[in-house]
């Protein structure tokens, strides 16, 4: 990648990053999910590959769209599609829903004194042993600059315990080394359960939306965080 390539990059990543830092606290509440645009001239997202880059492949472009930036996970508009999705079918078929969302600690400080080049690796490693992590069915998000979401499906709260405690503890046990230098990493989990809605006479069972579940987990996390990290909070399980 050219020089120039890697500058629009930086910049479109820059771009993004200030959309997702507006607020110092986790900006995802019940009722509150933001949504992230970029007018189409400052972003690859909507380009035109023959304008863009004429060597691009539709393949690149589809990953592009798809795909976050800087780890190897779906970005959060289509991260948040699936889980809509998933959401819809485990209630049409009363079927439990989990919800994870891992945000490593302490990202902020390591920006600022070691730089956004180290932190987006130690975002990248963290990512891939999440990945490892997981199952083949589960699918992982990048949420935030420092947080990723995992949609358990078919997984009750039991199982969503011990896929957030494999989690957290690989990683605890896991070490970064960037150029020479080692880093530790920890997580904060935030979880919510959707047990499933059994069918009525009217029609099958209205659950709770999109923005229940991930506000619920949101909130979670964000009472992890405040408690100083590295563990699992669990939201009340959901059953509206």
């Amino acid at each position: 990648m050219s020089e120039e390539k890697k500058a629009k990059e930086a910049e479109f990543y820059r771009r993004i990053a200030e959309l997702r830092s507006k607020n110092n606290q986790f900006p995802w509440t019940t009722g509150e999910i933001p949504i992230f645009e970029l007018p189409r001239e400052q972003t690859k997202l909507y380009g035109d590959s023959e304008v863009e880059d004429s060597a691009m492949s539709a393949d690149e472009l589809e990953r592009r769209v798809l795909m976050d930036l800087v780890a190897p996970t779906y970005n959060f508009r289509t991260f948040y599609k699936r889980l809509n999705y998933e959401l819809k079918r485990a209630n049409r078929y009363d079927r439990s829903l989990s919800l994870l969302i891992v945000a490593v600690d302490g990202l902020d400080d390591i920006l600022k004194s070691r730089g956004m080049e180290v932190r987006d690796n130690i975002v990248a490693a963290s990512a891939a042993v999440m990945l490892t992590s997981i199952r083949d069915i589960d699918l992982i998000g990048r949420c935030r600059e420092d947080a990723f979401g995992i949609i358990l499906p078919e997984t009750p709260r039991s199982g969503a315990e011990v896929a957030a405690e494999r989690i957290r503890t690989r990683l605890e046990h896991y070490e970064v080394v960037i150029k020479g230098r080692s880093y530790l990493v920890t997580v904060s989990i935030g979880v919510s359960c959707f047990a499933g809605r059994p069918l009525v006479e009217s029609g099958f069972g209205q659950g709770p939306s999109v923005e229940d579940v991930f506000g619920c987990a949101a909130n979670a996390v964000m009472i992890r965080m405040k408690a100083g990290g590295n563990g699992i909070s669990f939201a009340d399980e959901i059953d509206l």
